[in-house]
């Protein structure tokens, strides 16, 4: 089968190297440099397991600046374009997935095209009706930043919003992308994009209550490890996504989370979803007391990891600087004589993630890392 996928982030690159195992898959987008990297066979995608599966499989992949192109005999078209977050409404900003979404269905009528990026609830039935598109379908990924392609390999569960035979279709091409035996549903439509935010707002959720156990520790001197092993103990609770950090940042799980704040509105029941991002805020204000605590003239920042990793670490850095402290910023290997030379150079050095290299560093590290991998 020929696949169409708009996008060339790590959701659709997730989805694409996957999916070209089997099958001839196109990708199309505006960004130039990414189109060449993807025709050199140099994603630019990070995940840990992306090197020993190149490796191992040929791929049918290429990349294309044209989405006249790129659907050309199209089969199978996915959409996994950015939704960006309004800073003012706190709404999606849809113009980008909504205008690839009406080339799709203008260009290949008939087709089924599966929306993968995170939409408003009912947006889905709203694009269908507004361009007389009945194959117009949407599945959410589930995908871990840094970790898109492992995810897209071994996904948790494939959620298709048609209980059709056209969703029978999507969720069975998506399954036999995955190395490995995955649980699928197909559901109604808008239970399918309410399955997306309400799972990105636990998540939002969970780490949010790890943080706020981990503040708790660093107010009462208690051994946060300690604590969060005994509590994961319980079957209820479970060990995954227990590693406390500065906070959720990005826009996945805060743009999910002000969703269904919003669409709960002001006088309904909603209680919990309102606080997580209080709960974030409240995070950092932990964080900066206990840095400027330790009365460090300089500090050094290490950023590492995805883009919701510098997010937080980039505001927990203004915060910092706010109070006068000098700030410098590394961003190079840390296994390397430049690393060496910046952590000698500051009186503490702030990480969102350990390493060998940090832990080194001894009382000169601040890092809320308790389960280093």
């Amino acid at each position: 089968m020929r696949i169409a996928i708009f996008g060339l982030g790590h959701v659709a690159l997730g989805d694409a190297l996957a999916l070209a195992r089997t099958h001839s898959v196109v990708m199309t987008g505006p960004v130039a440099s990414r189109v060449a990297a993807i025709n050199e066979a140099a994603y630019p995608i990070e995940d840990p397991g992306l090197g020993a599966y190149l490796e191992r499989w040929s791929l049918d992949l290429r990349a294309t600046s044209d989405a006249t192109e790129a659907l050309h005999e199209a089969d199978m078209v996915l959409i996994a374009t950015p939704l960006p977050h309004c800073p003012e409404t706190g709404g999606f900003l849809t113009g980008e997935l909504d205008t690839a979404i009406a080339c799709a269905v203008s260009q290949r009528p008939g087709v089924p095209v599966v929306i993968r990026s995170a939409v408003p609830v009912g947006h889905t039935r709203v694009m269908r009706d507004r361009l007389n598109a009945p194959a117009l379908y949407y599945a959410p990924e589930f995908q871990r930043e840094s970790h898109a392609l492992t995810d897209s390999l071994h996904p948790a569960q494939i959620v298709v919003g048609d209980r059709g035979a056209a969703g029978r279709m999507i969720a069975e091409t998506l399954k036999d992308a995955a190395l490995s035996d995955v649980p699928v549903r197909c559901i109604g439509e808008a239970e399918a994009e309410a399955v997306k935010h309400f799972s990105q707002a636990y998540l939002a959720a969970r780490v949010a209550y790890f943080n706020e156990l981990d503040s708790y520790a660093l107010m009462h001197d208690l051994n946060a490890r300690q604590v969060i092993d005994g509590v994961c103990l319980d079957p209820r609770i479970g060990r995954g996504a227990n590693n406390p950090c500065f906070g959720f940042g990005g826009q996945r799980l805060p743009r999910s989370t002000e969703h269904l704040t919003d669409a709960f509105g002001e006088t309904s029941g909603a209680r919990v979803l309102p606080r997580l991002i209080e709960a974030n805020a409240a995070r950092l204000d932990v964080l900066v007391a206990k840095v400027t605590e330790r009365g460090a003239a300089r500090v050094g920042v290490v950023r590492s990891g995805g883009q919701a990793a510098f997010d937080t670490l980039a505001e927990l850095t203004a915060r910092i600087a706010d109070t006068g402290t000098r700030i410098a910023v590394f961003d190079g290997p840390e296994d390397s004589a430049d690393f060496a030379r910046f952590a000698e150079d500051c009186d503490l050095v702030v990480a969102q993630r350990m390493s060998p290299a940090l832990a080194a560093l001894s009382d000169k590290l601040f890092c809320r890392d308790h389960y280093m991998h």
